[in-house]
Order: structure tokens, then C-alpha cells, then sequence
């Protein structure tokens, strides 16, 4: 029988695994909407493990190999994830499929393995970067929206994405050097990359089941700090900073920086001041996001409390709370960044006996 022909060499079973586990995953998270792109991505990764187990195998070692193709669609996938992820523009039909085009062009070609593999692997690099560049416009927005943009950060899966950047470029040097590596070097080579490639998953899975919060308002608010300019910089500074000005001594006055969720949509509402020149009036004022203003702000009352002994009647967390932190850790960062030390260096270098 056909099944008796399958060698159960070791990757082929973690080959096996990790497309059943793929499949289970995908139908954890299917009806997760904004998730559905990555669900899509564990299904095509279930699919690649199983036809690589199948072109391992000896019985299918007469049939042409199509597992190169792969490499091709790997790239557009995770970046439509990632698309999906941070609520970007959806592509039109037409925009989407032309993704796919390079796959559709290389399978007449995949006996050329090696250059294929190496096309897949430098377009998966490609995407990617695009990747990379789309959470980095995810962050920057994100940060002249909310005083509060750590929570909405997606550390976690730039993390991934540079694992999974070293992993494949890797996983291409093995491929390069198939030739002249022994069957052993390769096969744990092999599977190791394997391994890496599961963690990832199971990590990315861990990650969205657990629905971290994120930020939806990235394109209604990208070009937030474009402001139309005039050939008169000097006087489009001094208008800025007149508009800073009176922001700063409203914010101050209603010390609305103590609200731990205060964003830049709720600083418009309450001055009357459009949002785009709000963002451009405290980039230019303060030379400084949104989020990195307020915090600073923060920070200074903080500083102005312990300077005047109320860390004897409180912890320094529950200080930092009433100032408008929502957590230590965001706090610390913070902190550090305005000062140049951590809270516990200021309050020994500031506060002695």
C-alpha cells in the first residue's frame, strides 16, 4: 500500500505533527476575523508540511515536485497577516492575487529547484521587510494617537518576525549547501529549522488566542502630522508654538494627563482644536509624539511628588498611577527615557537623608 511507503524518518513525523497542529490552530482562531489571514497561513503551512512528507517519502519521488512553488507564497501570506493584524487598507481583488503571480509563473519551472527555492526565499525576505515597515507605521501612528500606545504595542511579533527571518535565511544556506554537507549535517540541519518553524507557530497561536489589545485606527489617522506648509517657516513655528502653548496650559490647568487613556482625539474635544494640529502644534512645540509628550508630563509630576516627600505616605507605583501610568513597566521606560536613570537612581541621588 501507499502508506507503506513512507519513510517515518524523523522531520517527515515532526512534519506530520506540525501540520495537524497547524490545522488545529487555524480552527481555534477561524472566527476571529481580524485573525482570519493568519488561520489562512497555519492551513497553507499544513498543507506544505504534508507535501513535504509526501516528496520525502520514497513513493513520491516519481511525481514532480511542487513544494519549491511554496516558497513563493509563503511571503504574501504573512504579510497579508500582518495587514489583517493592524487593520491597514483592504487590497482590491485584482491588487491580492497579482501577490501570487511569481508562484504561478514558477511551476512549469520547478525542476530548477535551487534557484526557485532562492527566489522564494528572497521574496519571502522582501515581504518580510514589508512586514517590518508596516508594524513600524503601526507603532509611529499608534504614538501620535495615545497616551497609552505600550499597550497596543506588538513586540511580541516583531520578535517572531525576526526569528523567523534568521530561520529562513538559514534554512537557504542549508539548501545552498546541500552538495558538499553529509547526510547527517543536512538531515539535522534540516530538522532543526523544522523545529524553529513549529515554535513559531505555536508561539503566534499562543499569542492570538490570548486576543492582545490592539490599535484600529491606523489608517483614519496616518497622515495625522502632514500639515499644510507655507513659504513663511518662521511664522508657521511661531503659530505652532502658540498653539502648543495653549494646549500645554489646558492639559495642565484640567491636568488631563493623569487619565491613563487619554488620546488625542479626547485633547481636540476638549480645546475645540482640530486633531492635525494638535499633532503638528506638540511635534513641533515639544519636539515630541503625542504619547512620549504626555509621558513627560507625567514623569514630571511624579518627579514634583517625590520632591515634596509623598513616597514616605505611598509606593512609588501607586504615585506613578495617579499620575496617569497605567502600569510599572510603562512607567520605568518612561521614566528612564526622560531622565536618563530609573525612578529608584533619582530618588537616591534626589531624596537622601
Amino acid at each position: 500500500m501507499f502508506s507503506q511507503n513512507i519513510e517515518l524518518i524523523p522531520v517527515s513525523i515532526l512534519q506530520m505533527i506540525f501540520a495537524c497542529q497547524m490545522i488545529f490552530s487555524a480552527v481555534l482562531i477561524w472566527n476571529l476575523k481580524r485573525y482570519r489571514s493568519l488561520a489562512i497561513f497555519f492551513i497553507f503551512q499544513a498543507i506544505l508540511s504534508a507535501m513535504n512528507v509526501l516528496e520525502n517519502s520514497y513513493s513520491a519521488k516519481q511525481y514532480y515536485l511542487i513544494t519549491p512553488v511554496f516558497t513563493l507564497i509563503l511571503g504574501p501570506l504573512l504579510y497579508f497577516f500582518i495587514r489583517s493584524l493592524v487593520n491597514d487598507s483592504t487590497l482590491k481583488g485584482v491588487e491580492k492575487w497579482g501577490h501570487f503571480v511569481l508562484a504561478l509563473l514558477a511551476l512549469p519551472l520547478t525542476e530548477y529547484t535551487q534557484f526557485i527555492v532562492a527566489c522564494g526565499t528572497l521574496s519571502q525576505i522582501i515581504y518580510l521587510s514589508l512586514s517590518f515597515h508596516l508594524l513600524a507605521r503601526y507603532h509611529q501612528v499608534s504614538k501620535a494617537v495615545n497616551s497609552d500606545a505600550n499597550r497596543y504595542k506588538l513586540t511580541w511579533l516583531v520578535k517572531a518576525l525576526i526569528v523567523f527571518t534568521l530561520a529562513i535565511v538559514i534554512d537557504l544556506i542549508r539548501m545552498n549547501l546541500q552538495t558538499i554537507t553529509s547526510e547527517f549535517v543536512k538531515g539535522l540541519w534540516y530538522f532543526s529549522c523544522e523545529i524553529v518553524f513549529f515554535s513559531i507557530s505555536c508561539y503566534l497561536t499562543f499569542k492570538v488566542i490570548r486576543q492582545p489589545v490592539l490599535f484600529d485606527g491606523m489608517t483614519a489617522y496616518e497622515n495625522l502630522d502632514e500639515h499644510q506648509s507655507t513659504e513663511n517657516k518662521d511664522a508657521e513655528k511661531t503659530i505652532a508654538i502658540e498653539i502648543f502653548t495653549s494646549i500645554k496650559t489646558d492639559i495642565l490647568k484640567k491636568e488631563m494627563f493623569k487619565q491613563p487613556r487619554f488620546s488625542v482625539t479626547d485633547l481636540s474635544q476638549s480645546t475645540g482644536i482640530n486633531v492635525k494640529d494638535i499633532s503638528w502644534a506638540i511635534n513641533l512645540g515639544s519636539k515630541r509624539n503625542f504619547c512620549d509628550y504626555i509621558n513627560s508630563l507625567r514623569v514630571e509630576d511624579v518627579k514634583q511628588k517625590l520632591l515634596a516627600g509623598d513616597s514616605s505616605d505611598s509606593s512609588l507605583l501607586e504615585i506613578a498611577l495617579t499620575s496617569g501610568f497605567n502600569s510599572k513597566s510603562t512607567f520605568n521606560a518612561a521614566f528612564k527615557k526622560e531622565e536618563g536613570k530609573t525612578p529608584s537612581q533619582f530618588i537616591r541621588m534626589n531624596l537622601k537623608a
